[in-house]
């Protein structure tokens, strides 16, 4: 009979802990929405990167933790002045926030802003890139294998050509086809291994320039 109530009470506690976790898991949160549409959203930075890719698209539902009440916005959208908003969440598992943007006028300001609009799509085309030099890479390594299998089997046929007593008929013959036959492969291979390397290295070396 302990032992039943030993293991009822300590069942009991593991989903007590379970249930806690949960809660203390658990996020509330904030709905933004901008007068005009189209927003980029950034959380948790007075003063964010525009040239980097925003973390929420407006309209967008931004999450936060259960035991914080504010949070910190800012928003960027072209022509509009930039806005940054310490938000007081309610009680509720969603608050709702709608924000008039204040279009903006400045020359120098809207020439700034464009250059981190250009400054982000270079950095996504570079990401782009990074991604896409896996391809002639992974080619690369690709045929390098075959290169070195190629290869073995070349020296096989080379050793069983060396080691033939009988130089002539059609077993002599076929041993030197089969020779030259992988060493060509090896060759295709080892230059289809090289040029791919080389283009990956060129795409890659170019996606991480653009992406600084």
């Amino acid at each position: 009979m302990i032992f039943k109530k030993v293991i009822l009470f300590f069942l009991f506690l593991l989903w007590g802990l379970n249930y806690a976790d949960d809660k203390d898991s658990r996020e509330r949160y904030l709905h933004v929405s901008t007068n005009p549409s189209g927003a980029d959203l950034y959380v948790g930075n007075a003063h964010p990167d525009f040239s980097r890719n925003p973390d929420y698209r407006i309209p967008a539902f931004v999450s936060v933790p259960l035991d914080k009440d504010q949070v910190l916005i800012t928003l960027f959208r072209p022509d509009f002045r930039d806005t940054s908003i310490n938000v007081t969440l309610s009680q509720k598992d969603t608050s709702f926030l709608i924000v008039a943007l204040a279009p903006a006028f400045d020359e120098t300001f809207l020439q700034e802003q464009q250059a981190d609009l250009n400054h982000r799509s270079r950095r996504n085309l570079g990401h782009r890139l990074m991604i896409a030099s896996i391809v002639p890479l992974a080619a690369s390594a690709i045929a390098a294998g075959v290169a070195a299998y190629e290869i073995g089997k070349a020296n096989d046929s080379k050793k069983s050509i060396e080691n033939t007593v009988i130089t002539s008929g059609d077993n002599y013959r076929q041993e030197q086809k089969n020779f030259e036959e992988y060493r060509d492969n090896a060759k295709t291979a080892k230059k289809t291994a090289l040029v791919s390397l080389v283009a990956g290295g060129i795409i890659l070396s170019v996606g991480l320039f653009l992406s600084f």
